[in-house]
């Protein structure tokens, strides 16, 4: 099963206690035989993806760069948190464009979306995964995007007339990353 891990990515407000927990989700990830996706920069999905290659999982990091040189330059993302890069062959004109296109690129190759905590670049990965008909966990300890992405679902839910744009997104909260475990460990029974 493939895991797409969004999340937050501003490294100044984690806690130790966030990022060895972001840790052991990867090793637990890697140890029960998921594959991660992750879009290859800092922040919680960085930490679960760095967990997860120290414990011998295998974790995609899909880049808005072009090639090595830029991730590390340009970018200033590391590699110890991924175990293969995917870059983006048609970069687009702006940043905010590559780091659209990368999370769209993404998007579709996971059977799950786990969002931890995040601001407006997790929002749109969830809207990607919302009409890409992707089961959506939120953890609720991990405060961020998808605290209002219930909102988000409601709203489209009640005005879309076209149920086959909405149907199919399912949305799950959890309340910290035991359950979160506990109901991975279910899926794969």
């Amino acid at each position: 099963m493939k895991i797409t891990v969004y999340g937050g990515t501003n490294n100044k407000h984690y806690s130790e206690k966030e990022i060895q927990a972001c840790a052991d989700l990867g090793k637990f990830l890697a140890e029960n035989g998921f594959e991660i996706l992750t879009g290859a920069c800092m922040g919680y999905p960085y930490y679960v993806g760095r967990g997860a290659v120290q414990a011998g999982g295998k974790v995609i990091g899909y880049t808005p760069a072009a090639d090595l040189k830029e991730h590390l330059e340009r970018y200033k993302f590391v590699t110890d948190g991924v175990s293969d890069l995917v870059f983006n062959e048609n970069l687009l004109p702006t940043n905010s464009e590559n780091f659209l296109k990368r999370s769209m690129d993404m998007t579709p190759y996971s059977d799950l979306v786990i969002a931890l905590g995040g601001s407006w670049g997790t929002f749109s990965e969830l809207l990607f995964s919302f009409f890409a008909k992707k089961k959506i966990v939120i953890v609720d300890e991990f405060k961020g995007a998808g605290e209002i992405f219930d909102t988000v679902d409601a709203f489209f839910r009640s005005r879309d007339n076209n149920p086959d744009v909405v149907n199919g997104a399912e949305i799950i909260h959890v309340k910290d990353l035991a359950a979160l475990k506990k109901m991975l460990l279910q899926m794969v029974k």
